[in-house]
Formats: structure tokens, C-alpha cells, sequence
């Protein structure tokens, strides 16, 4: 155990510099949430990128899979680590990680070696975005306005977007392939590997309550097996909300098959970005405001009328997209701002970083084949109104298997204070 962790071991605000050190991690986690929308930029590289390498856009796309699949092979033991040793180290070590493998990958002299760097780069990658950053908000904001406080930090990925779409047309234009991959790594160094050493320090640690005092051997088999059942739960929600989020990567090419030309097809991604990155802060500060459950109700509303809604007015024209889009937005910001609301509703703030480790790992696997997903729906039915549909149905199982996660994750909560001898209805280190 690191001294800080030790230093920041309870929760005081009048601790001396409790206040500082808090506002700075959750800048830190707010420029983790910038690096994570630094894959627009790896988008813009494939066209460079299969030139480079003299193969097709396929063949070099293969790099993704691998990088996304080695990326959700590592978080669970990611956010062990981040239990164990706090989220700062983690990030430095991870984006020193990500930006020696953007580096090499610059230079590497076959498509075989491109690949190979793909799998670090996974791993570094997911100890350096996500998991990382809610870990940190979740680890240092206990009170009423932590779904809000997430909501704008996850509103970075938005930001970020929107800036990478006007940076990186240029900078490749001008700089090439090479010159590319070398500015998303110095990228990288400024938002993440900066911000861990500078910014970020580890959470107060989360009092676990004692489940081994006055605990029968039968009641300690329940408590595993309530944990577990919320594992799983969320882990396949998580895959399936993954399914359907691939719509914001295929999402010129759903407006294409609906008749809509290369320009307005542009102007109505940019209304999605800016509509996701209002979307996060308004879904934390409804959690904030009416709690989970009212959240979530909220959301099956989004995800009835928001992707279905496309299918349904498919051949309108460009209108009805400017009314669908936001309520797609915010149902599409799901696995962002309400799986990690959900994820510590159910297990409490001290199991969050492991546990949710193993969920997002559901969520990219569902990413890695959601969009060869979507694009066999067209193939096989001329259009993408089926996997629009569909993708409603998607978001509404997820919603159920959340809700009953929660249920599972209070009545696991409930026995651990059943055998601590304890009346307590929920966990106090939510």
C-alpha cells in the first residue's frame, strides 16, 4: 500500500488539502475522458494507414479487434489493481504504455508487427481511459452530486470529438501517416500521462464491511453468490448496450442506406456529438436529482423512440432526424453515465473498481462485434431499419437486467449486514 493511500484513508472535506487534491483528480479524469475520444483520430488514419501498408481497409481494420478484444481481456485485473494500489499509478504506467506502442506502430515496418503493437496498446489503453477515470469520480465524490460530477466529465469525450474532427484532417494531410500516429501520441502524453503524475492522486479508500466476523460459512456462500449474480448481470448488460452503441461508429452509413448525401450526413453527426456530450451531464444530474430508478425509466423512453424512431421514419428525409437524434444521444450515453451509476448502486464504492472492471470488459466485447453486426443486418436486408429496431429491444433488456442487478446487489448487500450483526439497508461505502 502506497503512503497516499494511507494519507487519504477516510473521507474528511476539512482535511487539509482534501478539497485541492479532489478538484485536481477530477480534472485529471476529465482529461482521461479527453484521451478516450482520441480514437476519432485513429479513424482518420485508415485510409493513410492501408496505403501505408498496401492493404485493403479490412485487412488493416483487423488492428481494431485486436486492440478493443485485448483491451477487455485485462480490465478486470486492471481494476484489482486499482483496488489494491489506486487509480494513479495505474494511469501513468498504462499511458506511458499507450504512447511507446502509438510510437512504435509509427515506425513498424509490416502490417504483422502493426498487429502485434495492437496488443499492448489494448492493455494500456484501458488502464488509462474509462475505468480509470470513474474510478477516480466514484472514489472521490461520496455526495449527492456525484451523477452530475460524472455526467460532465464524461461530457470530455463529446468535447473532444468535436475538436479532433476539425484537428486531425489537417495534421494528416500535412504530416502523413507517420506524423499522424506520433501527434496522438503526444496527445496521449499531454492528457493522460501528465495528469497522473500532476493531477490525479488516489481516492480515499472505502471501508469494506467486515464479512468474516460472526459470518457462517452458509452465509458467506450467499454473499459470493449475490456478488457474482450482479457480475454477471451487469457484465451482459454491458454487452448488450456495447451492441447497440456501434451505431455512433456506423452512423454515416445508416444515413447513407436512408438516402441522405455525404454533406447532411456530416452535419448531423456533428448534431449527434453535440448532443451526447449534453447528454452526460443531464442524465447525471437526473440521477442526482430522482435517483436510479427514475433514470432508467427515462432512458427505456429514449430507447423506444430514439433508434426505432429512425426505422420507423426511415425515407422522410433529413427532418425527423433533427427530433430523433437527442433522444438517441441519451439513450446511447447509457453504458457511459448509467452502468457505473448502476455498477456502485449495486456493490457499493470499496468493490467498484474490480467489479466494474469485469463489466466494461461486456461492454467492449459487445463494441468489438456490434458494428460486423450491424453491417450483416444491411447485408442481409438491403437496409439497417431491422438493426434499428432491434437495437430498442437491445436497450430495453439491458435496462432490466440493471434493474435487476440492483435488487440482487441489496439483497447481497443485506445478508453481509444480516451476518455483521448490523441493520443497515445499504451499503455505506456507496
Amino acid at each position: 500500500m502506497t503512503s497516499e493511500l494511507v494519507d487519504n484513508d477516510v473521507h474528511d472535506p476539512d482535511r487539509p488539502g482534501y478539497r485541492r487534491r479532489r478538484a485536481l483528480s477530477t480534472a485529471g479524469a476529465f482529461s482521461l475522458m479527453l484521451t478516450i475520444s482520441l480514437s476519432i483520430g485513429l479513424g482518420f488514419l485508415v485510409v493513410p494507414g492501408s496505403a501505408h501498408f498496401g492493404v485493403s481497409a479490412a485487412q488493416f481494420l483487423l488492428w481494431y479487434s485486436i486492440y478493443t478484444l485485448s483491451s477487455a481481456a485485462v480490465f478486470t485485473l486492471l481494476g484489482k489493481a486499482m483496488t489494491d494500489r489506486g487509480p494513479k499509478i495505474v494511469v501513468i504506467c498504462s499511458a506511458t504504455l499507450v504512447v511507446a506502442c502509438l510510437v512504435g506502430m509509427a515506425y513498424a515496418p509490416t502490417i504483422m508487427v502493426f498487429y502485434l503493437l495492437s496488443v499492448p496498446l489494448g492493455i494500456g489503453w484501458a488502464g488509462c481511459t474509462s475505468l480509470a477515470a470513474n474510478t477516480i469520480v466514484i472514489g472521490w465524490h461520496v455526495h449527492e452530486r456525484r451523477g452530475t460530477i460524472l455526467g460532465i466529465v464524461a461530457a470530455a469525450t463529446g468535447l473532444g470529438g468535436f475538436v479532433w474532427g476539425f484537428l486531425f484532417p489537417p495534421v494528416i494531410a500535412a504530416l502523413g501517416w507517420q506524423g499522424g500516429l506520433l501527434t496522438i501520441a503526444l496527445l496521449v502524453t499531454v492528457l493522460a500521462v501528465l495528469p497522473g503524475i500532476f493531477l490525479i492522486s488516489n481516492p480515499p479508500r472505502a471501508e469494506v464491511a467486515a464479512t468474516d466476523t460472526g459470518e457462517t460459512p452458509r452465509r458467506a456462500k450467499l454473499l459470493a453468490g449475490g456478488i457474482a449474480a450482479v457480475v454477471i448481470l451487469l457484465t451482459v448488460a454491458a454487452a448488450i448496450f456495447g451492441l447497440e452503441a456501434a451505431f455512433a461508429n456506423i452512423m454515416p452509413a445508416v444515413f447513407a442506406a436512408d438516402g441522405i448525401d455525404l454533406a447532411a450526413a456530416g452535419l448531423l453527426v456533428s448534431l449527434y456529438s453535440v448532443c451526447g456530450m449534453l447528454a452526460k451531464p443531464i442524465l447525471g444530474y437526473m440521477h442526482d436529482r430522482w435517483g436510479i430508478h427514475a433514470t432508467l425509466a427515462f432512458l427505456s423512453v429514449a430507447y423506444i423512440i430514439g433508434l426505432p424512431g429512425m426505422a420507423l421514419l426511415s425515407g422522410n428525409g433529413l427532418t425527423p432526424y433533427f427530433f430523433i437524434l437527442p433522444l438517441a444521444a441519451l439513450a446511447l450515453a447509457t453504458p457511459t453515465i448509467a452502468l457505473p451509476l448502476v455498477t456502485v448502486q449495486s456493490v457499493g464504492r470499496a468493490r467498484f473498481p474490480v467489479i466494474y472492471g469485469t463489466v466494461i470488459s461486456g461492454l467492449w466485447i459487445g463494441l468489438a462485434f456490434g458494428a460486423p453486426a450491424w453491417g450483416l443486418s444491411f447485408d442481409l436486408t438491403g437496409s439497417y431499419n431491422v438493426a434499428l429496431a432491434l437495437a430498442g429491444v437491445a436497450g430495453l433488456t439491458g435496462i432490466a437486467l440493471s434493474l435487476v442487478a440492483i435488487r440482487a446487489g441489496r439483497r447481497a448487500s443485506a445478508a453481509r449486514d444480516e451476518a455483521a450483526g448490523t441493520t443497515a439497508a445499504a451499503p455505506a461505502t456507496v
